[in-house]
This record gives C-alpha cells, sequence and structure tokens, in this order.
C-alpha cells in the first residue's frame, strides 16, 4: 500500500507541473455541521454523481426557473435544506489559473470523475465499499483547503528586509514560519489527492480479476458441454470415439442402402463376368 501512494504522489507532483482547468467546485459542505441523518438522505438521493451543493440549498422551483430542469433533491425536508444551507461555503476562485492550490483541486475533480466513471465503480462486487458521499465529502474537503491555502498565500507580503532591530528580526522569523506552515499544507493536500489516485489505480487489476474470474467460471460451467461434443450420447444419433473406431476397422459388408459401383459386384458365376460386361 505504501508503495503505490508513492507511485500516487509521484504522479500527482508530476501533474502539478502542467496547467489545468479551473476548478468547477464553486461551493461545498461543511460536513461537520451537517447530521448523519441528512448525510443518509444526500448519500441516497445521489447514489452514482458528485453531490451539487448549490443544488441541493436551492428551492425546487427556484432551480427549475434557473436551468430549466428540476432539481434532483426535491425529496429533502425545508429542515434539511435550511441545514445544508446553514453549512454551504462558496468557493471564488481566480479568473486565471495560478498555483498549486488551484491545480490541485482541478486534479482532484479529474480523479473523482474518472473514479465514477470506471466500470467497477458500480460493480455489486464494490457494493460494501462504494461510497458517493465519501467521495464527495473527499473532494469537498481538498477544495476548501486548497481555497483556503491560496487565500493565505495571496495574503502574504513580501520577506521583511532584515535591518538587525528585533522588530523586524521577529517579523522575518513569521514570515519565514507562515511560509513552511504554508508549505505543508500543501504537502498534506498532495497526499490526499494521491489517494485518490492510488484509489483509482487499484479499480483497473480489480477490473482485470473480475473478468478472469468470469473466464475461468464461464470454462469450468462450459466444460460439460465440450465432453459431450468429444464424447456424445449415441441415442442423439451421432457416434462416440469407441464406435467410430469399430467403424473404421469393421471387415463386415456395407449396408445394402448404400450404392454399389458395377465393378464391386461380386459375380455369383453365372451370366457375364463384370470385367467381360466393361470390356464389351
Amino acid at each position: 500500500m505504501a508503495e503505490a501512494l508513492s507511485v500516487a504522489r509521484d504522479w500527482v507532483v508530476e501533474t502539478l507541473r502542467f496547467p489545468q482547468h479551473a476548478p468547477l467546485t464553486t461551493a461545498v459542505f461543511d460536513w461537520t455541521l451537517v447530521s448523519e441523518s441528512t448525510q443518509s438522505v444526500l448519500a441516497a438521493l445521489s447514489p452514482n454523481t458528485i453531490v451539487e451543493p448549490n443544488e441541493v440549498v436551492a428551492q425546487p422551483s427556484w432551480w427549475r426557473t434557473i436551468t430549466g430542469t428540476p432539481t434532483g433533491y426535491r425529496q429533502l425536508t425545508d429542515d434539511q435544506r435550511r441545514e445544508l444551507r446553514a453549512a454551504l461555503a462558496p468557493l471564488h476562485w481566480p479568473l486565471r489559473e495560478e498555483g498549486p492550490e488551484i491545480r490541485l483541486a482541478a486534479i482532484a475533480e479529474d480523479v473523482a470523475a474518472r473514479i465514477i466513471a470506471h466500470p467497477m465503480w458500480t460493480h455489486p462486487m464494490l457494493d460494501t465499499h462504494r461510497s458517493i458521499l465519501g467521495l464527495t465529502i473527499e473532494l469537498h474537503t481538498v477544495a476548501a483547503a486548497a481555497h483556503q491555502l491560496l487565500t493565505v498565500r495571496a495574503a502574504m507580503t513580501a520577506i521583511p528586509t532584515d535591518d538587525g532591530s528585533d522588530v523586524l528580526a521577529r517579523a522575518r522569523a513569521e514570515w519565514e514560519r507562515r511560509h513552511v506552515v504554508a508549505a505543508q499544507a500543501e504537502s498534506a493536500l498532495i497526499d490526499r489527492v494521491a489517494a485518490l489516485r492510488a484509489y483509482e489505480d487499484t479499480l483497473t487489476p480489480v477490473e482485470a480479476s473480475v473478468r478472469n474470474l468470469r473466464v475461468v467460471t464461464g470454462l469450468a460451467a462450459g466444460g460439460g458441454d465440450m465432453d459431450r461434443l468429444y464424447r456424445p450420447d449415441r441415442r442423439s444419433g451421432t457416434l462416440d470415439r469407441a464406435h467410430c473406431h469399430a467403424a473404421r476397422t469393421s471387415t463386415t459388408a456395407a449396408p445394402a442402402s448404400m450404392p454399389r459401383c458395377a465393378t464391386s459386384t461380386p459375380w455369383s458365376g453365372r451370366g457375364t463376368q463384370p470385367d467381360a460386361a466393361v470390356k464389351g
């Protein structure tokens, strides 16, 4: 497992070198403020897709007016919707992609989307392990942490010049401390995204194992059919291997119904010999 996480982390670090799309997660829930009962309702209403906070908190009539489609969360009660609205936190991303924080949020979204689209995600074998709500919570956690880190780094000033005074020395030490904390937070974010990537990587081998199991099961189930094809029942009107061998080695006369050529007819001693008839 440690090796898989290490490989996934290397992949995330490498992917961070390249530009990414703007994050699509524009709002998240603080799930510590959402009761377990409401979480269960959301999980039941959205079993196969990431929960969309803006759609969840919107009144069905509002959502229909804005988007032209009915909301998928009409079963939520007004109390549950108020609870979720209180836990809602909007995320305002800059228009221009910059910094590893935005890229981490976008990478996490892409990995989560590929996990959901993977054929094994909906396989019955993963029924006890699959949790779309858990994936949503993890994605919201990554997006919220990335947005917070982006905000903190944007507010950081340039490093103060050390003029030898105690005040500036303390300010410089605080500046360095904040940068170290920000770097640690970024490293922790990379680890979280790497965990998602490692989960995605495990789906393909599981799919191959399931496919192989299906093939092995099919071969075992079809073995009897192949045996019957090779050694069929005589009652079916076909010949088995022993009967075919006996037929090949038999010296008995052919059945009367089988057509015969003239040269193969035995001479009874009366009339013209077959050879003479041919020569004549």
